[in-house]
């Protein structure tokens, strides 16, 4: 039964974006309400993203019932899009929403999420709050425990 719904999940394909959208990814993740936002940048050949996934699944998966918009964003080619659902699926990540995003340069995405002196390192997380403005980065590994302190100042 999981793997018929594994391959449910991965038939579903993850919508691939082009880097002009970028500015639209907050809002992406906030869907029709404003809310808190969380963006997590990640990519299947990072390894850093690999160690990190386990410690912040947990938040991810329960931000979205938390009133929290949450968007895991892959900089994966759009080529390895099935690599990065496949990824996804290991990590029990496939309830939260999910795009690749086609930008092999991230100065355009660093300048379009506010965070101009983010070089492209991942794992990246950004906190914003319901208005849209940036409130945290996470640039590497976030703590768990600081992210969730910087997800209840963004939604105050």
């Amino acid at each position: 039964m999981i793997a018929l719904l594994t391959a449910v999940a991965l038939a579903a394909a993850m919508p691939v974006l082009p880097a002009r959208k970028a500015s639209r990814l907050v809002s992406t993740a906030a869907g029709k309400t404003p809310r808190p936002v969380v963006l997590h940048f990640w990519a299947t050949w990072c390894e850093a993203c690999r160690d990190e996934f386990p410690a912040l699944r947990p938040q991810l998966t329960r931000l979205p019932s938390k009133g929290v918009g949450v968007l895991l964003v892959s900089i994966d080619r759009p080529e390895d899009r099935q690599r990065a659902q496949q990824m996804l699926a290991d990590y029990k990540l496939l309830k939260v929403r999910a795009v690749l995003l086609d930008a092999p340069n991230p100065r355009p995405v660093a300048r379009a999420v506010g965070e101009p002196g983010w070089d492209g390192t991942l794992p990246a997380t950004f906190v914003f709050d319901a208005q849209g403005k940036l409130r945290k980065s996470f640039i590497g590994r976030a703590d768990p425990a600081a992210l969730k302190t910087a997800i209840r100042a963004a939604a105050k």
